[in-house]
C-alpha cells in the first residue's frame, strides 16, 4: 500500500514508518551544502565549540526548546534570553536593552511556525551583527525556507520534526573550521526506527499493544539523547529517506491545512498565536494557537486520537523572563498540520473542537 494513501488513526503521532520505506532502492544522495547531523542540539554543540575562544555569551529567545541552549550550557557558555511577542515576534527593545548588557559573541533567533522573520526583525539583527555579534538562525519551524540573509553566520535546522525519518538535523555556517561528524548514532537510532516502525504497524492493524509498545520505544529512544551531547552523523536510512522525499507537496499539504484551521477555527476560547495569515512565508509545522485550560482541551481531544503536543514544556524557569513568555508558554498549543494529513482531518479537528467548546459552555460551572 502506498504511504500516501494509508489513513492516520491518529493525528499528531509520531511519524510511521512501513515496511516499503525500509526497503526503498539507496539513491544517490544530492549535495546540499549542508553538514548532515543525527540531532540538531548536536550542530549547536558544534557551533558552540567553534567560538570557543570568545566571551562564551550567548543571547537566546526566551520562548525556546531545552536542546537550543543546553549545547552551549554544556559547553560551559552563559546563557541570556531576550523576550518574544505574544505574536511570536522578537521584542526588539528587549533584544537591543539584552545586547548591551550583555555583549554577546552569539546571537541565536527563532523564525516561528513558518513567519519568517520580518524586516524589522532583520535589520535589528543586522545591526547587532554590526555591533561584533555572529547571528545563527534556527530553522526548524520554517525547514522549507529559503531565505538566506548574508549577515548571518549559522543556520541550523532539524528535519526529524518534518519526515518520515528517525534523525536529522543540518548545519550551514560561513566558518570552514567544523568538520562533518563521521559516526552514526546507532543507539537512537535503532530505537527510534523501531518506535516508527511500530506506529506504522499500528496504523495498519489498529493494535492498541502495537502502538503501546512504539511509545515505549519511542521513549526510550528519547531518554538515551538526554545527557552529554556529541556530535553524530545523520544516519544513511534518513539522509536517503530524505533524498527521496516531495518537497512541494508536502509544503502544499501544510499549508492547505493551516490555512483550513484557520478559516474555520472562530471560537471565543481560542486565540490565534499568528493572526494574520500573511505572516506564514514559509511552511509551518503546526497551527499554534492560545487557551486557557489547555490541559483540558488536550484530554477531550486524546479520547478520539487527536494529539496537540505543547511547544514547548518549561525544562527551566530561567527563560520565563517577563509576563508575555510565561503567558506564551502557559497557554500555547499546537494543531498538527503535516502532510500525512489532509482537509476532512482539519474538519475532524474544527468540529470535535467546536464540541469542547459547547459542552464547555454549557456545564453546571458555568
Amino acid at each position: 500500500m502506498a504511504e500516501s494513501c494509508r489513513k492516520m488513526i491518529d493525528i499528531g503521532s509520531i511519524f510511521p514508518i512501513y515496511k516499503d520505506n525500509l526497503t526503498k532502492e539507496q539513491r544517490e544522495l544530492r549535495p546540499t551544502g549542508k553538514i548532515l547531523y543525527s540531532l540538531c542540539r548536536e550542530a549547536l554543540l558544534d557551533v558552540a565549540r567553534s567560538l570557543s575562544s570568545t566571551n562564551k555569551v550567548v543571547l537566546l529567545p526566551a520562548y525556546t526548546c531545552d536542546t537550543v541552549y543546553l549545547p552551549f550550557k554544556q559547553e560551559g557558555w552563559k546563557c541570556i534570553y531576550y523576550s518574544i511577542n505574544k505574536n511570536l515576534r522578537i521584542n526588539i527593545p528587549s533584544l537591543k536593552e539584552q545586547f548591551d548588557n550583555s555583549h554577546p559573541t552569539l546571537i541565536i533567533a527563532h523564525p516561528y511556525y513558518g513567519s519568517e522573520l520580518s524586516h524589522e526583525e532583520v535589520e535589528a539583527l543586522k545591526e547587532l551583527k554590526n555591533s561584533g555579534s555572529r547571528i545563527l538562525i534556527d530553522n526548524t519551524q520554517c525547514i522549507f525556507s529559503d531565505s538566506h540573509l548574508d549577515f548571518v553566520d549559522f543556520y541550523v535546522g532539524s528535519y526529524r520534526k518534518w519526515f518520515p525519518i528517525p534523525d536529522g538535523g543540518y548545519l550551514e555556517c560561513k566558518e570552514d573550521n567544523i568538520p562533518a561528524p563521521n559516526e552514526e548514532n546507532m543507539t537512537f537510532v535503532s530505537l527510534q526506527t523501531v518506535a516508527m516502525y511500530l506506529r506504522g504497524e499500528y496504523f495498519e492493524t489498529s493494535c492498541e499493544e502495537v502502538k503501546q509498545l512504539s511509545i515505549q520505544m519511542n521513549k526510550a529512544a528519547e531518554l538515551h539523547a538526554v545527557g552529554i551531547i556529541e556530535p553524530h552523523a545523520m544516519s544513511s536510512f534518513s539522509t536517503n529517506t530524505l533524498n527521496s522525499q516531495d518537497f512541494d507537496s508536502n509544503k502544499r499539504a501544510r499549508f492547505q491545512n493551516y490555512l483550513f484551521l484557520y478559516n474555520n477555527l472562530h471560537l471565543d476560547l481560542i486565540e490565534y498565536a499568528i493572526q494574520n495569515i500573511e505572516d506564514v512565508t514559509s511552511a509551518p509545522l503546526y497551527f499554534p494557537i492560545y487557551i486557557k485550560d489547555r490541559t483540558k482541551l488536550q484530554r477531550y481531544l486524546a479520547q478520539y486520537h487527536i494529539y496537540l503536543p505543547i511547544i514547548w514544556p518549561v525544562d527551566d524557569e530561567e527563560i520565563l523572563i517577563d509576563k508575555t513568555v510565561r503567558e506564551i508558554y502557559q497557554k500555547i498549543l499546537c494543531i498538527p498540520v503535516d502532510q500525512r494529513y489532509d482537509i476532512e482531518d482539519m474538519e475532524r479537528i474544527v468540529l470535535l473542537i467546536e464540541k469542547f467548546a459547547n459542552e464547555e459552555n454549557c456545564s453546571p460551572r458555568c
